[in-house]
């Protein structure tokens, strides 16, 4: 017979076992309902995140067809954007050979032609009772170009280093980009409404990530440093110039009446006016007619920020959402090209220059093609015009280099055959399907290369 005392320990022992049990099942409950609720909260965040993604992935498809051109052109495979690279295929003996032999007479061809613009060029210098400056500097050339921008004096130095690029095969470089549109902004067309964005500028501005969510956080990081950039109110401007360098290669974008193109990616139902020249244009000029998505839509971005600095409607999420989904277009007009891989900065340069002329004549035929925009060889003289504008500046002959443009118009008067205009044939280059890059870079596939080298003077 257990004793009272013993049995009572004995009780005790199996409540405080109960309560554990209790104690314990009671947890076990409190950890499945956890569970439960932490699967629920990352069934939501899974959720969430794949509306996002696919709303990011419907932006995206709807971000695609903002680049505008030419239907022919757009349809055309394989695209070419900035990280294709030209296709080479095998070829025979021969083939090298024959191809060996076309190079050589086309170089012959262009020194002919080379010889004869210079003797050109030299006859119009004398036309214009102008002093034709030797081309060949000393090694300590110097030229200090100084202009106003953003209410203080700034300086460019061109130094012997950058006046060789000047010469044929050689790349232009900022140096002398920036130099020759500030020259042309400040000292040729003096235009009060224009403002230009230095290539740094516009360097750091561009990304090339593949996707537009990466892009955008690029830009985010890079936005308070790139608003210091700027002082001047930009939407005060009517022409607003991105002169871009892009991987190896110059392109620009003309924003024509910001204010108007940010008043549009705000408002998809804004109402166009009948004046074309009151509208907002984006318009890209590329010399090998690449066709990128993303160039237009980082300007995009860049004008609506600075828009909302005065405004303050937006967060940065919906600046995104707003240009992703944006109507507005940007124009990419077919212009004269390069058939080398060098001349792009120059082409760059004349673009801008015939816009700044006659920006009319681009906006009331965005739709049409601009091959006759100006004779091919202009790109060749311009290296020559431009090393003898900094020759002039060297030497304190101010007026001689702002004379420049008479020069230009001088040249366009000797160039009227349809031969000195570019050409593509849209038939051949649809039936080859060969990548545009090869297109134009080939001497069997267009029409630069089979010019008469007499010139006229």
């Amino acid at each position: 017979m257990i004793k009272p005392k013993k049995k009572q320990q004995q009780n005790k022992m199996e409540q405080l076992i109960q309560n554990k049990r209790q104690e314990h099942l009671e947890l076990l409950n409190q950890l499945e309902k956890l569970e439960i609720q932490q699967s629920t909260k990352e069934m939501q965040i899974i959720q969430t995140i794949t509306q996002q993604q696919k709303k990011e992935h419907d932006i995206e498809i709807i971000a695609a067809p903002q680049l505008v051109s030419p239907k022919w052109l757009m349809n055309l495979k394989p695209n070419m954007t900035y990280e294709c690279d030209v296709v080479t295929q095998e070829e025979s003996e021969l083939d090298q050979i024959v191809k060996h032999q076309l190079k050589e007479k086309i170089q012959k061809q262009k020194e002919m032609q080379q010889q004869a613009y210079l003797e050109l060029i030299n006859e119009l210098d004398l036309q214009s009772k102008h002093h034709a400056y030797d081309e060949k500097v000393k090694e300590d050339f110097k030229c200090t170009y100084q202009y106003m921008s953003q209410g203080r004096l700034v300086s460019i130095d061109i130094k012997y280093y950058d006046f060789l690029k000047l010469n044929p095969q050689n790349y232009v470089n900022d140096t002398i980009i920036n130099f020759f549109l500030r020259f042309i902004e400040n000292d040729i067309f003096k235009n009060k409404s224009l403002f230009i964005y230095n290539t740094y500028f516009c360097t750091r501005l561009l990304s090339f990530h593949a996707e537009y969510k990466q892009i955008y956080t690029q830009y985010l990081q890079n936005n308070q440093m790139l608003q210091r950039w700027t002082k001047d109110n930009i939407f005060m401007k009517q022409y607003i110039l991105f002169p871009l360098h892009l991987r190896e290669h110059w392109a620009v974008i003309f924003v024509v009446n910001p204010l108007q193109v940010c008043e549009q990616l705000c408002n998809n139902n804004y109402q166009l006016s009948t004046d074309v020249n009151k509208n907002g244009y984006l318009i890209y000029f590329d010399s090998l007619l690449i066709q990128d998505q993303r160039i237009g839509i980082q300007i995009k971005f860049y004008l609506m920020h600075v828009y909302n600095l005065e405004h303050k409607r937006y967060s940065d999420d919906q600046i995104y959402e707003i240009v992703m989904r944006s109507t507005v277009p940007v124009h990419q007009p077919i212009v004269p090209r390069q058939t080398n891989l060098v001349d792009c900065g120059l082409y760059m340069l004349e673009y801008v220059e015939r816009f700044l002329m006659n920006p009319y004549q681009i906006l009331n035929n965005l739709e049409q093609d601009h091959l006759k925009w100006f004779p091919k060889v202009m790109i060749f003289i311009k290296r020559i015009l431009i090393k003898k504008i900094l020759n002039a500046l060297s030497s304190g002959q101010k007026d001689y280099a702002i004379r420049y443009q008479e020069n230009c118009r001088m040249i366009d008067q000797q160039f009227t055959d349809s031969n000195q205009y570019d050409y593509i044939d849209e038939q051949l280059l649809e039936q080859l399907q060969v990548p545009r890059l090869q297109f134009h870079l080939s001497e069997d596939y267009n029409y630069y290369y089979d010019v008469s080298p007499s010139v006229g003077v």
